[in-house]
């Protein structure tokens, strides 16, 4: 078991890290490019790991604690941060952002209403106004 978890948990860190290492190269219609880190993906986690996203999201959600549960639990954790912080940065709406947090099963939006809410702290609170 210990095998298995170490072998997932280093195919979670090559994903992470050939997104953050790879470029997707974008031609612009003013004729320029642009360079964009490949995103992190469920999907693209799923695939990492030989998982597929439904079997990554019953293994979180079903409450047990295990090895294998806490690190898939914290892959997704994770590109739910990369997409919320990109939403928040303007690269990403927040309806796709929204979506993408749904799919993940880590919120079903009912308890506020669909409504994202964003809490500063006092110094970010002041730039903000």
């Amino acid at each position: 078991m210990e095998r298995k978890t170490e072998r997932m948990n280093g195919a979670i860190g090559a994903y992470f890290a050939a997104c953050d290492a790879t470029r997707e190269r974008r031609q612009l219609k003013n004729g320029g490019v642009e360079e964009r880190q490949t995103p992190y993906t469920l999907f693209g986690l799923a695939r990492a790991v030989r998982l597929s996203p439904e079997e990554i999201l019953s293994t979180i959600r079903s409450g047990r604690r295990s090895k294998t549960a806490d690190i898939l639990r914290d892959a997704v954790l994770r590109i739910a941060a990369y997409t919320l912080e990109h939403a928040l940065l303007g690269d990403l709406s927040y309806q796709v952002a929204l979506e993408a947090i749904r799919a993940m099963g880590l919120t079903d939006g009912a308890e506020h209403g669909g409504d994202l809410r964003i809490v500063l702290d006092e110094t970010a609170e002041r730039y903000a106004k």
